[in-house]
């Protein structure tokens, strides 16, 4: 009989392992822990897959590799199977389906979060607990719903979001689509700091957003009407042509907060995120106000020279 020492080994290398790579084994594999009979066994199986799904979850090079993509889709498959099944649930704590869409939305990883929830959900056709009409299982279906009509999907996902609902016997018509992905509060927050920062770095304390004329007045009044007024050139965060998350993830230290990013690798790619996004739109700012002030200064300068000169060719 194989031994409890053994579970961690028998679970990573012999079921995980194959499990990731082989779905048409799935029924097979589950069968074999069935008659093994053994409680502690499974749940170092399930503890194991969920370790497994995490790590392919957070790592950058999923989203760009169609390997460990498929690899993820099987394991969701896996994890479906072991337990929305079998009637058991899967507990928030070890996967919030509707944050990782919502996270998936926010970072542009909904190629990694949308296959990947399919393939669980689908197992809850074989359940008498978790099938349609169950309220945990309707309120995912309510966020794919949203995504399947707002978030402009590539067809590849949309049609996993079809699938879905053909093997739950669901039109995703008929599904009452929620409203929490237009109201993110990270994304609305960062929308709001970055206008409040634009509105200081341009218009100053006094609230004038009109750009460089409430800056720019006292300097266009000394030079006089020799020449007109100086333009803000028009600078976005497309023109920015650095690689920002690559900079950011060769360069930045983080002393104080490595154990906690460590621990949570999820909240270090949304520093990075919400860094790129603030340099992205605060460093236009700035650079075009220098530009400015930068050519108003040199114009000011050569007509207070020059004013004095009979002829300006000399």
């Amino acid at each position: 009989m194989l031994q409890p020492k053994y579970f961690i080994w028998f679970s990573q290398d012999i079921m995980v392992k194959r499990a990731s790579q082989e779905p048409n084994y799935h029924a097979l594999y589950l069968q074999f822990v069935e008659a093994l009979n053994r409680p502690d066994l499974t749940r170092c199986i399930l503890r194991e897959t969920l370790v497994s799904i995490s790590r392919l979850l957070n790592a950058e090079t999923t989203p760009g590799s169609s390997r460990d993509q498929g690899y993820l889709k099987n394991l969701g498959a896996w994890l479906g199977g072991i337990t929305l099944a079998r009637n058991l649930p899967i507990l928030r704590e070890n996967v919030s389906f509707k944050d990782l869409l919502c996270e998936g939305y926010n970072s542009n990883r909904l190629i990694v979060a949308i296959p990947f929830v399919c393939k669980v959900l689908e197992q809850a056709a074989r359940s008498t607990i978790f099938h349609p009409p169950n309220p945990w299982l309707m309120s995912i279906m309510g966020v794919l719903a949203e995504l399947y009509d707002t978030a402009n999907l590539k067809l590849k996902l949309t049609f996993e979001i079809e699938v879905l609902c053909k093997a739950l016997t669901l039109d995703v018509k008929d599904i009452q689509p929620t409203a929490i992905l237009g109201s993110q509060p990270m994304r609305g927050a960062v929308d709001a700091l970055t206008a409040d920062l634009a509105k200081a770095a341009i218009g100053g304390d006094t609230g004038d957003t009109r750009g460089p004329a409430g800056a720019g007045a006292p300097a266009a009044d000394a030079a006089g009407t020799l020449a007109g007024a100086v333009q803000m050139p028009v600078i976005n965060g497309a023109d920015i042509s650095v690689d920002i998350l690559g900079v950011l993830s060769q360069h930045a230290s983080f002393h104080t907060a490595e154990s906690l990013f460590a621990q949570q690798p999820t909240m270090k790619k949304i520093f990075y995120m919400l860094t790129e996004r603030m340099i992205r739109e605060i460093i236009p700012i700035h650079v075009a106000r220098s530009i400015y002030v930068a050519v108003s200064c040199t114009r000011d300068t050569i007509q207070k020279d020059f004013c004095g000169e009979p002829n300006e060719e000399n």
